[in-house]
């Protein structure tokens, strides 16, 4: 959504509830030239999970298999040197 100064000084609740909602505020002078985005502070603690590409790429099935060395069966050529 993108609104000019006026608008936004005169629904800035609305525009508040938006942006914490998601939607991407965008705030200018004039419609056509916008020069601020409005974004909620949360965002960035969850951005990387929301991202579709890396939905369900972070699950890890096995907590315990990132501390367990490998054993040797699975180290293939480097388990001789």
């Amino acid at each position: 959504m993108t609104l000019t100064l006026e608008q936004a000084k005169d629904n800035l609740a609305q525009c508040l509830a938006q942006a914490e909602a998601g939607e991407e505020v965008l705030i200018g002078h004039d419609l056509a030239h916008p020069v601020a985005k409005l974004v909620p502070l949360a965002a960035t603690q969850s951005r990387l999970a929301r991202h579709p590409d890396l939905v369900g790429s972070t699950e890890t099935h096995d907590a315990t298999a990132l501390v367990k060395p490998l054993p040797p069966e699975e180290w293939g050529e480097l388990a001789d040197r």
